[in-house]
Parts: structure tokens; sequence; C-alpha cells
């Protein structure tokens, strides 16, 4: 195994099903939809104009790395070309652990749809296994012929990949990637979008967004109702797994090897970055689709409501689901 790889030994049920008829018309209609909504990263994404790292490509006061420090000592005493090199490598950071995000989903997408029990979900699962790949790709060729630069997986979320990669109930698959970790992913596609000023950056998050959102209605379609009849204790150990992931997602996930590159003290920035929002909310804002969907499945009991709201997070639980792709 090269250096460059990490083996990961997986145990799953693989489940084979002889009945083709429709079991779950809303998962059906689904794949119909991801057959239609088909993009190609060399066709789709006009890749010729140039782009300059450096500079403003997502809105200072909307970059969460960024605008959570503007208000800080660290900000006021960085030159301007501290300032662009700040851009440039926490935007090469966000980009690259967004890459690897994708490369856990290809994995993921493609043991769900060998473990879940219906065909309904099996066919649209390998659609997300092209999805995935898809997004993989955009962001490798961004990085690589417009960033110029890759950062590794970040320390702190290499342990929750572990868990739902080796994980070997399937809804608990579905629990971490499609409904904690997808619904993330749009909270932050939807915000980098909005502050993105670069187009070609704005044109691959619109696309990757427009397969998101079917993701992660895959898996609240998938899970709605699932849990409704489970064994109090078995619907225990889903709720503690999900806010588990939820809690390890909040504020944890900091750019410290962009911040150690340019030489930024990384305490200073963390206490910095913690303040930031803590007065914004941004952080908490992350997880305004998550909420809802951990209540639409049967999640959200008065049992773990209490680590939600401690967290600030309850104000989010009838929240909109969907992001906003104008």
């Amino acid at each position: 195994m090269g250096s460059g790889e990490w083996a990961v030994t997986t145990t799953f049920e693989s489940v084979l099903t002889w009945n083709y008829d429709v079991a779950h018309q809303g998962l059906r209609d689904l794949y119909e939809k991801a057959k239609r909504e088909q993009w190609n990263v060399s066709v789709d994404v006009d890749w010729s104009p140039p782009v300059d790292p450096e500079a403003e490509i997502l809105l200072d006061h909307e970059n969460p790395h960024v605008a959570l420090i503007q208000d800080s000592a660290i900000w006021r005493k960085m030159t301007p070309q501290e300032r662009a090199a700040l851009r440039y490598e926490t935007l090469a950071w966000n980009l690259s652990q967004f890459l690897h995000g994708e490369q856990l989903a290809i994995f993921v997408a493609g043991q769900l749809a060998a473990a879940v029990p219906w065909i309904d979900a099996k066919l649209y699962g390998s659609t997300q296994v092209v999805d995935e790949a898809r997004h993989a790709e955009v962001f490798s060729r961004y990085l690589r012929d417009k960033i110029g630069k890759e950062y590794p997986l970040a320390d702190s979320t290499h342990s929750i990949f572990n868990t739902i990669l080796t994980e070997s109930r399937w809804d608990f698959k579905y629990l971490g990637l499609q409904v904690v970790l997808e619904g993330l992913a749009m909270g932050l596609f939807s915000r980098m979008y909005g502050a993105a000023k670069e187009p070609i950056l704005r044109r691959v998050l619109k696309l990757v967004m427009q397969d998101e959102s079917r993701h992660f209605a895959f898996g609240n379609l998938s899970l709605r109702r699932f849990y409704d009849n489970m064994p109090e204790h078995e619907r225990h150990e889903r709720e503690d797994f999900a806010y588990e992931v939820c809690a390890c997602m909040r504020g944890r996930v900091f750019p410290v090897a962009a911040w150690e590159t340019i030489g930024l003290p990384v305490d200073a920035c963390m206490t910095a970055t913690r303040q930031g929002a803590r007065q914004s909310g941004a952080q908490k804002s992350a997880f305004n689709r998550v909420v809802p969907a951990l209540k639409a499945v049967g999640l959200l009991s008065d049992r773990i409501r209490p680590h939600y709201a401690n967290m600030g997070l309850l104000k989010y639980e009838d929240a909109p689901i969907e992001p906003d792709l104008d």
C-alpha cells in the first residue's frame, strides 16, 4: 500500500433481492430524476477562464475561515499579502476536504447499494456512486488546474470516516452519510455558492448541490418511518449515533494545516474562530438541514432533544430542507 493510501477493513451484509416490483415510489421517482440530471465534468463546466487563486474567490465576509477572524487582532495585524495567503490556503484546504468527503461517499454509496434490502434503493444508490465519482473528479480538477494545491484529510474527521465505512448496519451508514454529512455538506455548499465570485467555482458548486439535494432526499425517504416500530433501545442507539456524529463535526473542523502553512498561531486562530462563530451563529447554521431531517425520520425524541438544545440547534428543527439553487 502506498503512502497516499488508506486501507479500511469493512464488514457488512450484502443483500440480493429477486423482487423487482416498485416498493417505494418516492425512491423510484428519485431514481428517474437522477437519470435526467446527470452531467459531465468535461462538458458541462467551462474550464477555459483563468483563475487567480489568491484573489477574493469567496467574498471575505461570507468565507467562514476569513469572516470569523475579521474582528480579531490576528486579522488586523495581517498584511494584504498575508490576507491573500489566508484566502488561498483555506480555500485549498476546504475544497480538499470536500474532495476527500466525496471519495468517502463513493464507497459508502456503493456499500448501501449492496446492503439495502429493496430494489428501489439499490437502483438509486447506483446513481449516487456515479454522482460521487463525478464530484471527486470535479473538485480534484479545480484544485489541480485552478488552485494548484491539495491538502490531506483533516485529522479531526478521520475517525468519523472510519466509523461510517466500518459500520456493518446499513441504516447507520444512511444516518452518518446521507443524513448528517450530506446535510452538513449541503449547508456548506449553499453558503459557499452564495459567497462565490469566481464563475467556475460557482458553476461547480451549483451542479454538485443539485446532486447533493437528491442524496439527502435518498436518506430521508429511505429512513422515513423505518424507526417507527423499532424497539426503543435500538432506536436510542441510532439517536446516540447521529448525535455523536453531529457533536464531532460541530466545532472540531478547523483548517489547522492551512494556518500552519502561513505561520499563523493555531491556538489564537482557534479561539478567534470559535468566538466569531458564537457571535455569528455560522457554525450552527450548517446544521439547518440536519436537525429537521433527524426529526423527520423520528430521531429527535424528548430523550435526545436536550443534547441538541445545549448545542443551540433546536431552532432549526422546523427549517426547510431543500437548498436554494437560484
